[in-house]
């Protein structure tokens, strides 16, 4: 069984530089609107660019959201795999991504991709 589904939660289905955007709206069910706006929000707030670390991590806590980090010996599907019960979003080098359930969604298969942290809603 494939542990990896084509999925772009762009709302033209463009493939474009919005991984944080596809991310976040797949895993918490938001629209892409609606992402954009708390993101934007949340950068204002914060003093910072939208799409940097920074504004993604407060995101993703105020929408509670915990974080916890790899030691870099767990690919993207090991940690898709490890917490298939769960919808977790999975940041690689440059690149945020999820898994529903087992399966990691995206626009290309980073499944063997080194995982640096993820986050799962408690």
């Amino acid at each position: 069984m494939s542990n990896f589904r084509y999925f772009n939660q762009n709302p033209v289905n463009s493939n474009i530089n919005d991984c944080v955007y596809r991310a976040i709206c797949n895993v918490t069910g938001l629209s892409y609107r609606t992402v954009d706006k708390l993101l934007s929000v949340t950068a204002k707030t914060n003093k910072c660019e939208k799409l940097c670390v920074c504004c993604y991590e407060k995101l993703l806590a105020k929408l509670g959201y915990t974080q916890y980090f790899c030691n870099n010996d767990e690919t993207v599907k090991d940690i898709a795999i490890m917490y298939r019960k769960h919808k977790i979003i999975i940041r690689i080098k440059r690149h945020l991504t999820c898994a529903i359930y087992g399966i990691v969604e995206d626009t290309w298969d980073c499944s063997d991709n080194y995982v640096d942290c993820f986050w799962i809603y408690e």
